[in-house]
């Protein structure tokens, strides 16, 4: 291909255009160590990539037709891509020497929401953490809610806005990531409209947009924080030159910078990253201290029992709804939707909605009907709904929101299991069950 040619000189581009015509496209799998730490049986004939929870399968499977793909059991990500868990063990020393407050990340171009989920897989070992994964396409940015709902974290925040938008938080984020939109070399393989679409000037369109969207966001990134910064493209004027110029042009260090092609081992169809540290102390910033007493807005502390929510988990109720925080972030993530001009389209859990008991001393105690994305998140508490595995057949009926039946069950709410994964809610009235499965996540294929 004489556009890799041109990217890679005729010598890389030679063997990337050898492998990438004589093997098919490269499929991989992350699982979700919020729902299990082992890898479903389809995968065991997988091999090592970058990621401990991550698997490079030998082929593609349906994966529309697995339960336990829609129960956010696993995410289809690329191989390569997977090598961002490098930075977790600068990110916990960080950590260490910044102990107080919450811990923000950022995730800036994040649908349809690979990075975003292998981060909140990581930040489980980062105390006070919590992500804001960003999207600034609207209707990406829907699918990105949908994703990141399925994975079941509540330390995160989905928004939808310019990068721009978040300058007015100041030095506010101690790691950002910023996946950039490129021209796509990486996906020759697997999309044929890539190749149709490249040209040596939309490369040149899309090394000037990087650095716009790089310029917009380096303003947040506090004194000794980390910026990741990455393309699925092999050219140097969308990577290292990048990369150079952002280290140049703002005081980086450069730690780390690396290109993955197709046939190296572990990784997928190509992807470049770099590791760029913002010298400092590592201090919280005053922007920071400040955003951290921003009010929550109409958040009130939720007090009753909810027998379906593990304990230690922060409850607040707004309007008719009762969401879940992690306790030591919660405040912040709240204030973020104070803030004039961020859209944020989710935040925490929803797990249930809150009918009657409004105001103190009212008497009144509230009425509590679980939503559907409670039995999605790791905040559920196992075994306090009946819960019932059920065969593909009917996990596959429930998943195109067909009418089902479930015998000797009781009546009332009930979870759904495949592969001993919750995946569904309904609630049982014997005769039929009423589906809480969202009309948006409807399986359309089959």
């Amino acid at each position: 291909m004489r556009q890799l040619t041109i990217s890679l000189g005729p010598e890389r581009a030679g063997e990337v255009v050898s492998f990438i015509t004589g093997t098919p496209p490269s499929t991989a799998v992350r699982v979700n160590p919020f729902k299990t730490e082992d890898f479903p049986a389809q995968f065991a004939s997988g091999t090592e990539t970058y990621s401990r929870w991550g698997r490079l399968l030998p082929e593609r499977p349906e994966f529309s037709l697995d339960p336990l793909f829609h129960a956010g059991a696993y995410y289809v990500q690329d191989a390569s891509s997977m090598y961002l868990e490098s930075i977790l063990p600068e990110m916990r020393r960080m950590r260490s020497a910044s102990p107080e407050g919450a811990f923000a990340v950022l995730d800036l171009c994040a649908a349809p929401g690979g990075k975003s989920t292998h981060l909140l897989s990581m930040l489980r070992e980062i105390p006070g953490s919590f992500l804001v994964s960003n999207e600034v396409i609207r209707q990406r940015a829907s699918v990105l809610c949908g994703n990141i709902s399925r994975w079941g974290a509540v330390n995160v925040a989905v928004t939808n806005n310019d990068p721009a938008d978040f300058q007015q938080l100041g030095k506010y984020f101690d790691v950002i990531v910023v996946d950039a939109p490129c021209s796509g070399e990486g996906m020759f393989r697997k999309d044929p409209e890539a190749v149709a679409q490249w040209s040596e000037d939309n490369v040149r369109l899309c090394a000037a947009r990087q650095r716009r969207i790089l310029a917009d966001i380096m303003p947040c990134l506090r004194p000794g924080g980390l910026l990741v910064y990455s393309t699925c493209t092999f050219n140097p004027a969308e990577d290292e030159d990048n990369t150079r110029w952002l280290a140049a042009s703002y005081g980086l260090e450069v730690a780390d910078m690396r290109h993955f092609y197709p046939g190296d081992p572990m990784a997928g169809e190509g992807f470049y990253m770099s590791v760029l540290r913002f010298p400092g102390d590592g201090g919280k910033s005053s922007e920071i201290r400040k955003r951290e007493k921003l009010k929550t807005g109409q958040y009130m502390p939720f007090k009753e029992k909810v027998p379906w929510v593990d304990d230690g988990t922060a409850l607040y109720r707004r309007g008719d709804r009762l969401k879940a925080f992690p306790a030591d972030a919660a405040a912040q993530m709240q204030a973020l939707e104070t803030v004039r001009g961020l859209r944020v389209l989710m935040s925490g859990t929803a797990v249930a909605e809150v009918i009657g008991g409004r105001g103190a001393g009212s008497g009144v105690k509230p009425v509590l009907l679980p939503q559907y994305s409670l039995i999605q998140s790791a905040v559920y508490r196992r075994g306090s709904l009946p819960e019932v595995e059920v065969s593909l057949e009917t996990a596959l009926a429930y998943l195109r929101r067909d009418s089902i039946r479930l015998s000797g069950v009781p009546s009332g709410y009930v979870t759904l299991t495949y592969g001993g994964i919750p995946f569904g809610l309904v609630k049982n009235l014997g005769v039929r069950c009423n589906s809480l499965l969202p009309p948006s996540m409807r399986l359309r294929t089959v």
